[in-house]
């Protein structure tokens, strides 16, 4: 074994000195499997000891790097990187914005087609928008025992009317105030009750005898009793806006309609009732609203809370039902804008619109099934404004209609016939 150590040793030194053969090599490579790979280093290491100072030069001991190159390069391959991630960095910004302003136009193309709001209100300049029609513009007319009306318009003041011990008196601020005053010779009235009406155009704020505030909408019927019972009790038929919050008594108010009845100690709130349905909805406070033909009570006490008592027809040979129903957070302040010198309307049933307008201005709708269900209209109006204001506004959301004295019909036989009429007169003239 030390024999091969010493001919491994002697292949090494040649190897390393660069005098080595093939046959030699192959040699090496052959004794070299005898050993471990711990014991052939061992060799090696010895062998290099040995040489120590002999062996021959490196090609690259002389070798100096270039660093102003390699600086050079260096910096070259910082600027392509940089370069990269900047163009990386730019096309993602790119894409985020042309993403961002899709969503903006969007989002801007959706409110446009929604929200656009066009402006009506050129004859209210200069008025607060949120302002009430003014107390003083306040107008109605009474029913009188001789079954002759009497109008309270905006320069009446002072007493108006006094049947039996009930007197209506116009303040200078506007307000119908209904009170009891005994006069000698008073008028005893054969009527049950005091009417009065509102006509279109026209609304009238009227304080009963315990000191609730009910604001009549236009085309509205308020009566009143004649004869003081214990608890008050008017009848309602149209709209109108109830304050009963600062009533002088505790005993229950009472409003009746053809529907049922509403009663509230401490309450605001809106009415709405014709003969097919009654609405309400609170404001604040609390009141019941009770069903006749359901004997049904419902309880409400949440502001936004609206209640609907309606006639309801199942099927042609059913006989009709009431129904009541009740839903939770509705807009109170939409609800009340028919109060306002302005009203604003956003994206609004073209149906409610419509329903609102017609009372104010008292036109007729000739079907309301006419009426499209699905198109909706943002319009900011003037009180003042009159019947053209709305028809070029129900024109500008999209949709046809034919008004003929007093009769708006958004049917579209009625379109053609209207065309036909006039395509007809237009021959007669000569036009053809």
């Amino acid at each position: 074994m030390d024999q091969d150590k010493i001919v491994i040793e002697e292949l090494l030194r040649k190897q390393f000195l660069g005098g080595i053969s093939k046959s030699e090599m192959a040699d090496l490579e052959c004794r070299k499997s005898n050993y471990s790979e711990e014991e052939y280093d061992k060799i090696v290491v010895r062998v290099l000891r040995e040489l120590e100072g002999q062996l021959p030069k490196d090609p690259l001991d002389d070798w100096m790097p270039d660093y102003g190159e390699i600086k050079r390069r260096g910096e070259a391959i910082r600027r392509q990187g940089k370069i990269k991630r900047y163009g990386t960095f730019g096309y993602a910004a790119a894409l985020l914005l042309f993403i961002v302003g899709m969503l903006l136009y969007l989002l801007y193309s959706n409110k446009k087609e929604h929200d656009a709001m066009l402006h009506l209100e050129s004859a209210c300049l200069g008025i607060d928008g949120d302002a009430e029609i003014p107390l003083i513009e306040s107008s109605c007319l009474l029913l009188a025992a001789d079954s002759t009306w009497i109008r309270a318009g905006q320069d009446t003041f002072g007493t108006i009317a006094q049947l039996g011990d009930l007197a209506v008196i116009r303040t200078q601020e506007g307000l119908l105030r209904i009170r009891r005053k005994q006069m000698k010779n008073g008028h005893i009235s054969n009527l049950k009750s005091l009417d009065i009406y509102t006509a279109a155009r026209q609304q009238c704020v009227v304080e009963l005898e315990d000191g609730t505030r009910v604001r009549m909408n236009a085309q509205s019927r308020l009566s009143y009793p004649i004869r003081k019972g214990d608890s008050i009790e008017v009848y309602i038929k149209g709209e109108a806006y109830v304050d009963a919050d600062n009533r002088y008594k505790s005993t229950p108010l009472i409003i009746s309609t053809e529907k049922g009845k509403v009663t509230a100690t401490r309450a605001d709130f809106l009415i709405r009732s014709d003969t097919g349905n009654m609405k309400t909805m609170l404001n604040s406070g609390t009141m019941q609203v009770y069903s006749h033909k359901l004997n049904k009570v419902q309880f409400m006490a949440c502001p936004g809370d609206f209640v609907y008592v309606g006639t309801k027809y199942a099927c042609h040979n059913q006989q009709p039902r009431d129904t009541m129903g009740y839903v939770a957070d509705q807009d109170f302040e939409e609800a009340k804008m028919w109060t306002r010198k302005i009203r604003v309307y956003k994206d609004m049933p073209l149906l409610v619109f419509v329903d609102e307008m017609s009372r104010w201005e008292g036109f007729t709708i000739k079907k309301w099934d006419c009426i499209p269900k699905d198109r909706h209209i943002s319009v900011s109006i003037c009180y003042r404004s009159g019947r053209e204001e709305v028809y070029s506004a129900i024109r500008q959301a999209g949709v046809l209609l034919n008004e003929e004295k007093g009769m708006v019909s958004f049917c579209p036989e009625d379109r053609l016939n209207r065309v036909a009429m006039k395509f007809s007169d237009d021959r007669k003239r000569g036009f053809w």
